[in-house]
């Protein structure tokens, strides 16, 4: 319900300041993938499908100003990693992602008759969203955000920082394609849950033990020690986004075109 109401938001905005004949509307789709403690570096079999839906002012021909939602999964597992194999843990999270950033083109894009057709542009800004790791324990589905795995109540939403490259190009009239390599770096290390130490798990349940070490499922055998590194904490997590996008830019009176 809250994330109709943030869409139904984002129409009203869109609509508010499309006299302007300013604003577009754009559907992305592309693929997502993590990196983090469970995969120093990315593993491209861990990659997913995301999608976002977003509305921008275009506050001149180079800068223009973009609110989006994107739903995408992420995942990670030890088994990516000989030297990681026997931590043996892994996760799967979705994430519905709430972003607003600032676009600059490199040239004087739009519609009119002197503006540039193609353009690549920067951007960055500022992210919410809402994150969730779970794991298969046999045939059970676990949340482990609340077995606290490592002791650590940590928050089901945070924030991140959005910023990448892209292209835009005007292949007809209100419409446009972009292409888009996005950076979130986030500031939760829990979006994988692990982060830091191996609690002591003589006094847990047997559920929360196998959870916190599991150690045992790939040597037959609990292999952590009280305080040992489970995660490294001094990293925060990151994924990546990249996209392709179809634009409609909303048309509103005629103008005639300048030419100065």
């Amino acid at each position: 319900m809250k994330q109709k109401k943030l869409v139904l938001i984002l129409f009203v905005f869109a609509f508010q300041i499309a006299k302007s004949q300013k604003v577009d509307f754009g559907l992305s789709l592309g693929l997502a993938n993590y990196w983090g403690d469970l995969a120093p570096s990315i593993a491209w079999n861990e990659t997913h499908g995301s999608s976002t839906i977003f509305v921008r002012y275009n506050i001149s021909k180079n800068w223009a100003w973009n609110n989006q939602i994107t739903s995408l999964t992420l995942s990670g597992t030890d088994k990516n990693f000989e030297f990681n194999k026997n931590r043996n843990l892994d996760f799967t999270t979705k994430v519905t992602e709430y972003t607003s950033i600032f676009e600059f083109n490199f040239v004087k894009f739009g519609y009119g008759v002197l503006d540039d057709k193609i353009t690549g542009y920067v951007y960055g800004g500022l992210s919410a969203f809402k994150f969730s790791p779970e794991t298969m324990f046999g045939s059970t589905k676990v949340v482990l955000r609340d077995w606290r795995t490592e002791n650590v109540s940590y928050s089901k939403f945070d924030f991140s920082i959005p910023f990448g490259v892209g292209v835009k190009w005007i292949f007809a009239r209100r419409m446009s394609l972009e292409g888009q390599l996005g950076f979130r770096r986030t500031f939760t290390d829990y979006l994988d849950d692990c982060s830091a130490n191996y609690i002591d798990i003589s006094n847990k349940t047997v559920m929360r033990s196998y959870l916190v070490d599991r150690s045992f499922e790939a040597t037959g055998a609990f292999k952590s020690r009280v305080g040992q590194k489970r995660g490294n904490a001094d990293y925060n997590d990151w994924y990546i986004i990249s996209s392709f996008s179809l634009v409609y830019r909303i048309p509103t009176r005629m103008k005639c075109a300048r030419f100065y």
